[in-house]
């Protein structure tokens, strides 16, 4: 049997202590933000004008000509059936609502002149100057609706 011993000397504790203190914040440097995992996936656009979020709109490839709706809204703090189809639709696009339970938001409602039918309506949600979700949508009975996706509807 084989005993080994070690003297533990000033310089030595001193030497270990800052390895250890270098090692944390490499750690700290190589993992991702303390962001939420909402966050990380979500599409973070800036609309604090109304500019930018004409600007926006058209990034996606839709065109519009008026805003006919603004008002504040209330994300529930616990999600319907209803809603957490509605998250879904939000995840595919890269938004998440979980993040934003019982907070307000401002629900803009757009028409959207060129989809290639009449009566489209494009909502987005923001909080905090930043889109958090949106649709595309008919009021119609046999209408339709998506996500904030590129204009199925527009020419490449």
């Amino acid at each position: 049997m084989n005993i080994y011993t070690f003297k533990l000397t000033r310089r030595r504790l001193v030497a270990a202590v800052l390895a250890a203190a270098v090692l944390i914040i490499l750690i700290i440097i190589a993992l991702p933000g303390r962001r939420s995992r909402a966050e990380q996936t979500s599409n973070t656009v800036s609309v604090s004008t109304e500019d930018e979020c004409l600007e926006y709109i058209r990034s996606l490839g839709y065109e519009t000509d008026e805003l006919v709706g603004k008002k504040q809204v209330v994300i529930p703090d616990e999600f319907s059936e209803v809603y957490q189809s509605y998250n879904e639709m939000q995840k595919q696009c890269g938004f998440d609502l979980e993040k934003y339970k019982g907070r307000q938001a401002l629900l803009r409602t757009y028409t959207v002149t060129n989809y290639g039918e009449e009566g489209i309506l494009l909502d987005l949600l923001i909080c905090k100057n930043k889109v958090i979700g949106g649709a595309v949508y008919t009021a119609d009975v046999n209408g339709f609706m998506h996500g904030l996706i590129p204009n199925p509807a527009a020419k490449s």
